[in-house]
């Protein structure tokens, strides 16, 4: 379905996945670029099926109620309802801890086992939630410890992290996870190979750890092996994986422990791309580093860099989201997009798009 022009346009939030992009109006309506997740149906099933619209277009995700968040995973995207349940729809071989009957490519099904959620994030094979009294909750594969809670199941249903508790914001990278609590304290726990952790070593942990941090966290973001992290004056750090420059440091292979990053004003907020790194600063520009291989940077070219740079042409910008090679940026124009565009994920634009593009007016 595409958006109707006399529809109003007013995006509440924006979220990137894999190679999809979701935007929920203030209407509660779900709308989709890209590939699976996106609630469009794919093109290899199309002559079986009524819907034929473009590969470039938006189309309404099939939500039977309203919806008061949205996040987009790898093929998988979920939702939270005005009553704080969770709906998932998509494509996963693995399903929803083990549940394949609770994905649907376009409708989305209810996940009945919790309720009361507030905060949701999606990966690959990889969930979490937050409910209303801050506990976290997680399912999915258990690989190295990534749900961080005891279970005999590889792919678990959702089940609660007893470690945890107050917590007001989740960030989830490929195999690894992070809890905000509402005092600022950072815990971390699942795969540690880059020290993506920020626990000082290299191990593993299965059982959730806070870092030892001397100062306050407001916002975490977590890209495949590297974490962000702002400060409560604005300062951004970094840790883990810098192999495409994704830390902002020229010279470091990886770091296990907090690096500040340089950046040329107090940030707001920060997301994480695969490899790459986003930060708004409170003037409303945005500034991005690390790797470039899609034109994710928004910086004309392909080349990675390991010192943040400003994407020009961006003003005024209210949020922004990272997949895995593309970014969407929510201004007070409208929404824009840009780097890797192979399946539509930012509309209307070139295959790599290496600058940000209006995708909806």
């Amino acid at each position: 379905m595409k958006i109707s022009v006399s529809e109003p346009r007013i995006v509440a939030s924006i979220s990137c996945g894999r190679d999809h992009t979701l935007a929920l109006l203030a209407s509660g309506k779900v709308f989709g670029w890209g590939g699976d997740g996106s609630g469009r149906i794919p093109p290899d099933a199309r002559e079986y099926c009524s819907t034929s619209s473009a590969p470039t277009e938006a189309v309404e995700v099939n939500v039977q109620q309203i919806l008061i968040s949205v996040a987009a995973g790898h093929g998988i995207s979920l939702g939270i309802t005005r009553e704080g349940r969770v709906v998932a729809w998509g494509a996963n071989a693995a399903g929803i801890g083990g549940q394949l009957s609770s994905v649907a490519l376009t409708s989305p099904q209810l996940l009945s086992e919790i309720e009361g959620i507030r905060t949701i994030v999606a990966g690959e094979f990889l969930f979490g939630a937050i409910d209303t009294s801050g506990q976290v909750h997680t399912w999915g594969l258990n690989s190295e410890g990534a749900l961080g809670r005891p279970t005999t199941h590889f792919n678990a249903a959702p089940g609660p992290v007893a470690m945890v508790s107050r917590a007001s914001q989740l960030a989830l990278g490929k195999g690894h996870m992070l809890a905000l609590t509402h005092g600022g304290q950072l815990h971390a726990w699942g795969g540690n190979a880059a020290g993506q952790l920020g626990l000082g070593h290299l191990t593993s942990v299965a059982i959730p750890q806070p870092l030892p941090l001397e100062m306050k966290i407001q916002s975490v973001a977590a890209g495949a092996t590297h974490t962000l992290a702002v400060a409560t004056q604005g300062e951004v750090f970094a840790w883990g994986s810098n192999h495409h420059g994704q830390l902002g440091r020229e010279k470091l292979a990886y770091s296990a422990v907090p690096v500040a990053v340089e950046l040329p004003e107090p940030i707001k907020t920060v997301v994480a791309g695969m490899h790459f790194s986003l930060a708004l600063g409170h003037s409303g520009k945005v500034y991005a580093w690390g790797w470039n291989g899609h034109g994710q940077l928004g910086v004309n070219d392909t080349e990675d860099r390991r010192v943040p740079f400003r994407v020009a042409g961006l003003e005024q910008v209210q949020s922004i989201a990272a997949g895995e090679a593309h970014a969407v940026a929510m201004t007070s124009h409208g929404l824009a997009g840009w780097g890797n565009n192979a399946g539509g994920q930012i509309g209307r634009a070139d295959r790599e798009q290496l600058r940000p593009i209006s995708i909806l007016p």
